[in-house]
């Protein structure tokens, strides 16, 4: 894969992880800060969470094809960092108190839960368009075998 095309799934990938983090911030509000109320500078906060969970998809491209076991290992790694990146920059030095432990468990659940569902829709995403992309070359194949048939 090209990093042109890389860099086109990672952006592609931007819109589905800052639609999930919506609904994360909405539950975990909901459950741990009923009451609190937002301006309008908290629609920035899953534009710039998905922004931050890019970095790491970006820097673990690769030129050549990876084996399983590296593949796994990079995606292991990546979801590690953005664990770390993003509790540490959304909850603050202060989310290892004791005291805010089940917030800081809860955000990196939520954190793990949309990175597999982001794994899981690029996937069904790709499987579309190799299905289509079979698909086109089945009838272009039978096209091509009924031209040279009628020669």
């Amino acid at each position: 894969m090209s990093f042109k095309e890389h860099l086109k799934s990672v952006i592609s990938q931007f819109f589905v992880i800052s639609s999930l983090i919506n609904l994360a911030i909405f539950i975990l509000g909901e459950i741990f800060r009923p009451d609190d109320k937002f301006g309008y500078e908290a629609f920035l906060a899953p534009l710039i969470y998905a922004a931050i969970s890019l970095v790491p998809m970006l820097c673990m491209y690769s030129k050549k094809e990876l084996t399983i076991k590296q593949h796994i290992f990079r995606e292991l790694l990546q979801l590690i960092s953005i664990e770390i990146i993003l509790i540490f920059l959304g909850l603050g030095a202060k989310s290892l108190e004791p005291e805010n432990f089940a917030l800081t468990a809860s955000f990196a659940l939520s954190v793990f839960i949309i990175y597999v569902l982001v794994y899981v829709i690029a996937w069904l995403l790709d499987l579309n368009t190799a299905r289509q992309i079979n698909t086109d070359l089945k009838s272009f194949q039978s096209k091509i075998s009924e031209e040279s048939v009628s020669e």
